[in-house]
């Protein structure tokens, strides 16, 4: 179903926007004459793609002589995956030129070239420098992706490639009204550890909080800390708050909070969640440090065995797969954050489309760019994700390429039976400026100490209300 929007009462993009979308391509405020000149984001005279779905072969009327640019996010899941895929594309089009790039600071490298008008034909933004998806498709520098969901899939011509994907895709990627990003790795969220090592010491994995605690105090007395985390990144804690809160309270916990309901972050789950991270720290369970570690600093001490659990997402095998080939014995597993007492959605977990890629409005190619996702959508570009990076794609009941490694058999038997409660989280992307600049960091505080839960959500509440109360803020919704 489409996302909901509340747009400016102009039907237009503010200055206070455009200000805002500056800073959120870490960019300085032009001059006002500037302003004026690209307020409306991109380029008016742009229609969009117009397909002839009756031409499965080539539904975008792709110019195969057209060079195609690619630029992807080269973090967890890497960029082997995207060079696999552009082959697949080049195969189709062998006279069309690819320039290929992996990245890490989206914001710093290709903001400019959003105000520029000049950027790459797909972009897959993400990572923790991304541009803001939300600000993007708001100015209208994001092409309509709706031509790809109603054109032919590759794989069969009869089913349109809309009715090949999992269900929250396309409510997830559209704003006010328009599929703007395709959000293509399926990511599951869990608290990880070394199955060799729970052997070895005779632990079981705790079903419950309660039960996650007596066996913290059991690893804390052999000597190894319970838990690490990366406090450099606190968008990782977001799995543990939310997931005990939305299984003590419901899907519903989450879901308003994404809405801007009022007093959401007050729902008394939120306030339990917080004081259930909060003990990790009081009783000396957090490894020494992990405030300050980020990523892959928390993960490789992680794999070193100097904690036993750490909270992050299912690419965690493909980015540290050096780590772990220097450890094969180390049978990586995953489980969901336990259950609170009293929990009344025992089985929610975050598990959600991410990794969001678009075709931009000033793309020299926005044919090509769309054409290539349908690409990476095809049982061949599936396979080529999926063998490169120990992931699943959005595209529903389809595993191509998967290798059998412990950390994909764990999250396989993890969906099992959670799959069915899962929730995703959304005002991260929606309200990036504040949950970026306020929320996550305040998170950080009280993992280290420094902040009470109260204290947290009532920072967090304000913000929230700010934005609700900001009419130049554009509104998302899901349902």
């Amino acid at each position: 179903m489409a996302t909901e929007t509340t747009p400016n009462e102009s039907g237009e993009v503010s200055r206070r926007s455009v200000l805002k979308t500056s800073a959120a391509l870490g960019m300085a405020v032009p001059a006002a004459g500037f302003l004026a000149a690209c307020a409306g984001g991109g380029s008016d005279d742009k229609d969009g793609v117009a397909a002839d779905n009756t031409n499965a072969e080539n539904p975008f009327k792709v110019d195969g002589k057209k060079p195609l640019e690619v630029v992807v996010f080269k973090g967890g899941y890497g960029d082997d995956y995207a060079i696999a895929q552009e082959a697949l594309y080049k195969a189709k089009f062998p006279e069309s030129a690819i320039k290929h790039a992996g990245i890490t600071d989206i914001r710093a490298e290709i903001g400019p070239r959003f105000q520029s008008k000049t950027p790459p034909d797909v972009l897959d933004n993400s990572g923790a420098q991304q541009i803001n998806h939300a600000d993007l498709a708001n100015n209208g520098q994001y092409a309509d992706l709706t031509p790809l969901l109603d054109a032919p899939s590759i794989d069969d011509p009869a089913k349109k490639v809309r009715d090949t994907l999992l269900g929250g895709v396309v409510e997830l990627g559209t704003y006010n009204g328009k599929f703007n990003v395709l959000n293509y790795g399926f990511t599951l969220y869990a608290i990880w550890y070394s199955g060799s090592l729970f052997k070895e010491k005779g632990w079981t994995e705790p079903k419950t909080w309660t039960e996650m605690l007596a066996l913290c105090e059991k690893i804390k007395a052999a000597g190894i800390a319970p838990w690490t985390y990366t406090g450099v990144h606190p968008y990782y804690l977001f799995d543990v708050l939310f997931t005990l809160a939305a299984r003590h309270g419901g899907n519903d916990v989450v879901k308003n909070i994404d809405n801007l309901e009022a007093n959401a972050w007050k729902h008394p789950s939120i306030k339990l969640a917080l004081e259930a991270m909060v003990s990790l720290k009081t009783k000396g369970y957090i490894l020494d440090g992990s405030e300050g570690l980020d990523h892959r600093q928390s993960q490789a001490r992680f794999i070193k065995k100097d904690a036993a659990f750490i909270p992050v997402g299912s690419w965690l095998e493909n980015e540290e797969k050096d780590l772990l080939a220097a450890d094969p014995g180390f049978d990586l597993k995953c489980m969901i954050v336990p259950a609170l007492d009293g929990s009344t959605n025992p089985n929610a977990v975050w598990a959600a489309p991410g990794e969001g890629f678009a075709v931009p409005q000033d793309a020299k190619n926005r044919e090509g760019g769309m054409e290539y996702l349908r690409i990476m959508l095809s049982a061949k570009g599936r396979e080529a994700f999926s063998a490169k990076t120990s992931s699943l794609t959005v595209v529903a009941g389809k595993s191509e390429g998967m290798p059998d490694t412990p950390g994909v058999r764990a999250v396989q038997e993890a969906l099992k039976t959670t799959a069915s409660a899962a929730y995703p989280f959304k005002f991260d992307e929606w309200y990036a400026n504040a949950s970026k600049g306020i929320i996550r960091p305040k998170l950080g505080e009280v993992m280290a100490g420094r902040l009470s839960p109260d204290e947290f959500i009532t920072i967090a509440q304000k913000a929230a209300d700010d934005i609700k109360a900001d009419s130049s803020i554009q509104k998302q919704h899901r349902n």
